[in-house]
């Protein structure tokens, strides 16, 4: 019954008899009572009870009612939710079994009743709930679902979305009278409390305990890559290690079929510590790889609280097909030389290059035949096109390492779908005259737009002595020219790296330190350099040049530009470091390397495949394809199809649809139905029917959140509480809850009237007023 009852009065017209009863009734009392030898305040005790007795007796004339309201059986609805995931399955500190059990005991009767009709199956606590509430059963995991009974839960469910769950039913029961929500859980979520939309108070029950367990668990892990070319993929791990000391842990990284690639071997002595273990492959095939970190404790008992946080599942990515680079040159060169041979090592870089070996020159009649306008220098190469011979007016060029005949066929790229299939330019010793104005601006977009990279080395020709200084190109280099002419000779200038240069990875060619120092003071001195006043600001110098008087010249330079990257190399002579090097591995083919590899690295590519998996939406995963045609343009008129192999290999083939508000976007959601790693290939099919395939893949790691802490949330139960109106629930007191909720706010109730006289305590205050008078005269002895 609601504490707002009140007391009211049927027969109030009998007041006026009422009050002259009770008096009369007064009278009377005080005059049977002056005669009896009684103590004054044995007399006043009696006497009280006899006045009140028949003060009782004379109201009830009145009708006294008792109104009030209560809840309305059945009318009500009351919602309650388990907890279904994994992370029930977590050994409790306190009992050493698993927190289901808990919930198991809290939703089972613990005596068996004898009584023909009574529920066997449910504890008190829900049949006492179920008498004025229409009970509704829910499971949580990653969405809320309807269950008949909450006794046959599995605790399986891949992770747990509270907040959406508990959304999902305000939705649904919006414009019901939903008394209430119970919700048993341990609190453990990857959902931020702030998504929490609902007006129902909520009554957490808190699962598990808080003291500390024995676990051991990966709690991070990262894949780094770097354009350091000794360096392999380097992998990290994360990991914690609670209640596990004077104890050994082993943790090894195992490659796809199944074998240990590194294992590593750690003592704990603390408490609760937390360490890194690093690994390090070379994978050697290309591509999309999928590799596992196992970690367990060297012991022969193993009562971790549970073994789902022992092991994650990476991504690698090895790479794809190399990377186009096209060198540009004014000459042939020993720079070219060594930087073929340098390139022809690597598998990730594909060279093409672009020589100049003559100038356009005048045509004289001469050093021709009558009537013929090419060069002489190509007759006899192709008898039947010598129309097509490279005319005197115009350069004549080498190409080198082209993919296919029509490559830089009509010299250096003047469209973007020509110029775009490369990643990389290098510029070397070619004067600025040489491009047209329109292919200098192409240069420009091709690294502010594209992404690509813009290399220029030194040279007679580079830089300002090659007139750059009066065009677009000024803008991209990382440095500013001189503004005066250099009258000074020098004859050595010696290499070393910069503060910055140290720190970055593809300037380096050792792990340590001193080996580095002593590779810098074994380079051989450089004799021709581009001088330079200062870098850009934002600009990075990497390295510089001293000469004898130890003055400080710019040496290699780079700085973002839109999208790309720009790097200047001032030195013109870099050839001299190769023939100084006698070793098997020479460290100029390394730097180039590096270098190349470094300016690659982050280029836009005309296909992109893009996974996003948000572990705090229950949206899947949603994969993207950005689709560019041949000069960098957004394509919403091409066919993307999707083909996802998930971990046991079996192929499911989508359609990615095109974004209706993101031009050149196609996208599609898939729901990974178990953890593990999926590779994807996307073929893109042009109006034009040419195709082209790109791989890609995630890892679909549920448990990484689940179980990412092992402690039950009370914080989080509190909030939920405090947010809604509600209260958080001991377990031990669910019963005493459940008792208390008709004095709580109840969407729908009736009012409730009865006549005070049916209740049964009034008649026993009456008769205990009787009975008390009496007693009190008995005890001394009057009748």
């Amino acid at each position: 019954m609601n504490c707002l009852a009140q007391l009211q009065f049927g027969a109030p017209e009998w007041t006026t008899i009422v009050i002259a009863t009770m008096l009369v009734g007064l009278a009377l009392v005080i005059y049977a009572y002056r005669s009896l030898s009684l103590k004054r305040s044995l007399t006043g005790a009696a006497m009280f009870l006899k006045v009140c007795s028949i003060a009782i007796l004379s109201i009830a004339l009145t009708e006294p009612l008792w109104s009030g309201v209560r809840v309305h059986p059945g009318t009500n609805l009351f919602a309650i939710v388990v907890d279904d995931s994994r992370s029930l399955e977590i050994k409790d500190s306190k009992t050493g079994k698993p927190r289901l059990q808990q919930i198991q005991q809290l939703l089972t009767t613990k005596e068996p009743t004898i009584e023909p009709n009574a529920d066997n199956k449910h504890p008190q606590w829900l049949i006492n709930l179920k008498q004025n509430f229409s009970v509704r059963n829910y499971s949580a995991d990653a969405h809320a679902h309807a269950q008949t009974e909450l006794q046959q839960l599995t605790f399986q469910g891949s992770k747990t979305n509270l907040i959406s769950s508990l959304n999902e039913l305000n939705q649904r029961y919006n414009k019901l009278p939903l008394a209430g929500i119970l919700l048993m859980t341990d609190g453990i979520t990857a959902e931020e409390i702030s998504r929490l939309e609902t007006s129902v108070p909520l009554y957490p029950v808190m699962i598990g305990s808080s003291a500390p367990v024995t676990d051991l668990a990966i709690t991070k892990t990262s894949v780094s890559y770097s354009p350091f070319e000794d360096a392999p993929i380097r992998i990290l791990a994360d990991l914690s290690a609670t209640q596990c000391q004077q104890k050994q842990i082993k943790a090894q990284l195992l490659d796809e079929t199944g074998k240990i690639v590194e294992t590593v071997i750690r003592d704990i002595t603390q408490p609760d510590q937390q360490f890194q273990v690093r690994f390090q492959v070379r994978p050697e095939a290309t591509g999309i790889a999928f590799y596992q970190i196992k970690t367990s404790i060297v012991s022969a008992e193993n009562n971790e609280a549970t073994l789902a946080n022992n092991q994650r599942t990476l991504k690698i990515d090895r790479g794809r097909t190399a990377h186009r680079v096209l060198y540009v040159s004014g000459r042939p060169n020993w720079e070219f030389k060594f930087l073929r041979r340098a390139i022809e090592e690597d598998e990730f870089i594909h060279l093409v290059g672009l020589i100049r070996i003559a100038k356009k020159e005048t045509k004289f009649d001469f050093r021709s035949r009558d009537g013929e306008e090419g060069n002489a220098l190509f007759r006899g190469f192709d008898e039947q096109n010598e129309t097509d011979l490279e005319r005197y007016d115009q350069p004549v060029f080498v190409r080198i390492n082209t993919q296919s005949p029509d490559e830089l066929k009509d010299g250096f790229p003047k469209t973007e779908a020509e110029l775009f299939q490369y990643e990389t330019i290098i510029i070397d010793d070619l004067e600025a005259a040489f491009f047209t104005h329109d292919q200098l601006e192409l240069i420009t977009r091709f690294v502010s737009e594209r992404g690509g990279g813009l290399v220029m080395l030194g040279g007679q020709e580079s830089f300002q002595q090659g007139g750059y200084e009066k065009t677009d190109l000024s803008r991209l280099l990382p440095v500013y020219f001189s503004q005066q002419a250099s009258t000074e000779i020098e004859t050595d200038y010696q290499f070393s790296l910069t503060r910055d240069g140290w720190l970055q990875p593809w300037m380096r060619h050792h792990k340590n330190e001193p080996d580095e120092h002593k590779r810098l003071t074994e380079m051989p001195a450089f004799k021709t350099i581009n001088r330079v006043d200062t870098t850009k600001p934002g600009a990075t110098l990497a390295a510089e040049l001293k000469n004898s008087q130890k003055a400080s010249y710019p040496a290699i330079a780079t700085q973002r530009y839109g999208l790309g990257r720009v790097a200047a190399v001032m030195i013109g002579d870099l050839w001299r470091w190769r023939l100084k090097e006698d070793s098997p591995s020479p460290q100029l083919n390394k730097s180039w390397r590096q270098l190349l590899r470094w300016m690659t690295t982050d280029v836009l590519e005309p296909i992109e495949l893009l996974v996003e998996e948000n572990s705090q939406t229950n949206e899947g995963t949603r994969i993207k394809v950005l689709v560019r045609d041949p000069e960098f343009q957004k394509r919403s008129d091409y066919q993307v199809a999707l083909e996802i192999t998930t971990p046991q290999q079996k192929p499911i083939k989508l359609i990615a649809d095109p974004a209706i508000d993101q031009p050149g976007v196609y996208q599609t959601v898939y729901l990974p139905p178990q953890p593990g790693g999926y590779s994807v290939s996307a073929t893109v099919t042009a109006p034009d029917s040419k195709t082209k395939t790109i791989q890609g893949g995630w890892v679909h790691d549920p448990d990484s959140v689940e179980f990412r802490s092992l402690h039950p949330n009370l914080e989080l139960l509190q909030q939920l509480a405090t947010q809604s109106q509600g209260e958080v629930i001991p377990a031990e007191k669910l019963q005493q809850f459940v008792n208390s909720l008709d004095q709580r706010h109840i969407p729908v109730t009736e009012e409730l009237v009865t006549p005070l006289w049916h209740h049964p305590w009034v008649l026993v205050l009456v008769l205990g007023c009787l009975f008390g008078e009496w007693s009190l005269r008995r005890w001394k002895g009057l009748a």
